[in-house]
């Protein structure tokens, strides 16, 4: 039985804010995945994006198998506002079906499966295929969108995670593998949602307490 390995976000980078961000391609997913990513403002609001992912399952499997991606994570702000979700259609057919949601964890599949833990002040949101005929074989592409309120861009941590992967991944890749060794999560690094940002309203109570603090510092300085 393989133990448990923690992950640890990787440091994330704040980026300044812009409205586009041009398609980027992740190749080094432990030679198992291609991640290609995109990321646009939502036209006519602040601090919404669409974050836009397709996943190509490279060397997860063989062929006639259920084996390969299962899975998909990205980290997301606990204060972040999730207004909207797609998921890929199942690579086989019915009865198969994706589902979706946030947790602390990757649990969605019922058992902890993915063993991919957010860390504080984020949540693991989280595509789970919850039938074998969801999961992408090799050369099987999956596509993922999520659009986000209340949030700014940075560089954040993902995890695609293999159902009966039971692949070593080459040293220096992070990933981890279930108590029941039939999943892998491998990770790796895309332009996400990361910091939330404070509402209008959180901004104007900070400015009232700050006017507060003034007129105490200014009513201490007369009484001197």
């Amino acid at each position: 039985m393989i133990a448990k390995m923690s992950l640890k976000l990787a440091a994330v980078v704040v980026a300044a804010a812009f409205s586009n961000i041009a398609g980027a391609t992740v190749v080094d997913v432990s030679g198992q995945y291609t991640l290609q990513y995109s990321v646009a403002a939502v036209a006519g609001q602040s601090h919404e994006y669409v974050f836009n992912y397709a996943i190509t399952n490279v060397a997860q499997g063989y062929a006639g198998s259920q084996t390969g991606l299962d899975g998909f994570t990205v980290y997301i702000p606990t204060s972040a506002t999730v207004l909207s979700a797609t998921v890929p259609t199942p690579y086989v057919g019915a009865p198969g079906f994706w589902s979706k949601g946030p947790s602390s964890s990757l649990s969605l599949g019922g058992n902890g499966s993915q063993d991919m833990v957010a860390p504080t002040g984020y949540l693991a949101y989280t595509f789970w295929g919850q039938n074998t005929e969801s999961v992408y074989q090799q050369t099987g592409t999956a596509h993922f969108s999520l659009t986000l309120g209340n949030v700014s861009l940075g560089t954040n941590t993902v995890g695609i995670s293999s159902y009966y992967g039971f692949a070593t991944p080459p040293t220096g890749q992070q990933y981890v593998t279930n108590q029941y060794g039939n999943y892998s999560t491998f990770t790796t690094q895309a332009v996400s949602a990361i910091a939330a940002v404070p509402e209008p309203e959180t901004y104007a109570m900070m400015l009232a307490g700050l006017g507060i603090m003034g007129a105490v510092a200014r009513r201490r300085r007369r009484q001197g």
